[in-house]
């Protein structure tokens, strides 16, 4: 339970960078890497985020690349912005084995556990407030 709180609660602590915000009212941000936040290495990350970029532009057109970041920097993962339902973005994540999953609606950006227990859906604040651009 201890290094659950300690995950969700760095789950938290995010940035996302990209060239513009998205323009979509509802959408899911994910990535395939690290499954169970347990750090594999790089090839198979990016095979990994290769094949869940497939599996989402076969579901959407909007699909875009993003990096999650912690706010120091100390952490980065490649990702994906896709406008998709919640339920679709929740069983990709739990297929690529991803503890939560960022959703944004309404301009409202929400942490949510897909394969963590005993922590609930967080409201995080507006969306414009975690993006920026360099």
């Amino acid at each position: 339970m201890c290094e659950n709180i300690s995950l969700w609660c760095s789950y938290q602590k995010i940035l996302f960078k990209m060239p513009q915000q998205p323009v979509y009212a509802c959408f899911a941000i994910l990535t395939a890497f690290n499954p169970g936040s347990i750090v594999i290495n790089n090839s198979n990350n990016i095979l990994r985020n290769e094949l869940l970029r497939s599996q989402l532009e076969n579901l959407t057109k909007g699909v875009q690349s993003v990096i999650c970041q912690a706010p120091d920097r100390s952490w980065q993962e490649p990702s994906f912005i896709a406008p998709i339902s919640l339920v679709q973005a929740k069983q990709l994540a739990r297929q690529w084995q991803q503890n939560a999953i960022y959703w944004v609606e309404s301009g409202e950006l929400f942490l949510v556990p897909v394969l963590m227990e005993d922590v609930m859906t967080m409201k995080l604040g507006q969306i414009k407030d975690f993006f920026y651009t360099e």
